[in-house]
């Protein structure tokens, strides 16, 4: 949910880097029957970072593989 506005968005992806980049908590489900393969927040820092910058924490790069780990195996 976003603080300013009070209103939550839902973004679709198959995209581990936009997922990451764009979201707050993702979600990951598995194949038919869709279950919660993974619930994590993003917890990175939104403000006074460039795109490059937050893409190169190790935080990022940890939630992706975790991300890319629990699709991978989510099948």
């Amino acid at each position: 949910m976003s603080a300013e506005t009070g209103r939550t968005s839902v973004f679709v992806t198959h995209s581990m880097d936009e997922a990451v980049f764009l979201g707050s908590r993702v979600i990951v489900l598995t194949a038919r029957p869709g279950r919660v393969a993974l619930d994590v927040d993003v917890d990175l820092p939104r403000t006074g970072l460039e795109p490059d910058e937050l893409r190169g924490l190790p935080r990022y790069a940890a939630l992706r593989a975790e991300i890319g780990h629990a699709v991978r195996t989510a099948a």
